[in-house]
């Protein structure tokens, strides 16, 4: 699991292929208080795909997937939107 923490006192969580099966390869936003503001999920294709690293970048979470692709994430809403191929 892969954490960021945000200026307001949420947390970004980026959670690995070992956690629950609805969580596995997402990332989620947390209240300080630890109560989830959002998850975002990758977006659904021919094969299955999960959320590997993220990064943090002048107000812009970036999230690369395990297909090779790299997403930006809104961090009011949690909505994902394909951002570049990388491979």
């Amino acid at each position: 699991m892969t954490q960021i923490e945000l200026p307001d006192g949420d947390r970004l969580v980026l959670h690995g292929l070992s956690a629950p099966e609805d969580e596995r390869g997402t990332i989620a936003r947390l209240h300080s208080t630890g109560r989830r503001r959002w998850i975002a999920h990758p977006p659904k294709g021919e094969g299955q795909d999960a959320f590997v690293a993220m990064r943090l970048e002048d107000g812009v979470l970036t999230a690369d997937s395990f297909q090779g692709l790299a997403f930006n994430i809104d961090l009011g809403t949690g909505a994902v939107r394909t951002s570049a191929f990388l491979k």
